[in-house]
């Protein structure tokens, strides 16, 4: 998505990812990828919660949620994958887009 994020941008869509880490770590991991978008860290993981993203071992940690939120913030579309790498490709997530709109 960092390589792709004007596409995102040029459709009117903004990226937030949710961090389940602190201000400092978060902030450095975002510093250290060099990540265009903003970051919410989410230490208690109260977001997670919010939106059924579960942590558990046999995923080997956090579980990975990817969620298209309207303007009057309505979920339109909702991915939660098992593994760490189960998330939608960018091409995916903007045909989820494009479908929206």
């Amino acid at each position: 998505m960092r390589d792709r994020y004007s596409e995102f941008t040029e459709r009117g869509a903004e990226i937030i990812a949710i961090a389940p880490d602190t201000v400092d770590a978060a902030r450095s991991f975002f510093e250290r990828e060099s990540l265009p978008f903003t970051s919410l860290p989410d230490p208690d993981r109260e977001v997670f919660r919010m939106y059924d993203v579960k942590s558990a071992m046999i995923s080997l940690g956090q579980r990975p949620g990817l969620f298209i939120v309207d303007k009057d913030g309505i979920v339109r579309f909702a991915h939660l994958g098992f593994q760490q790498w189960e998330i939608p490709s960018v091409d995916d997530t903007l045909a989820e887009l494009d479908a929206l709109s």
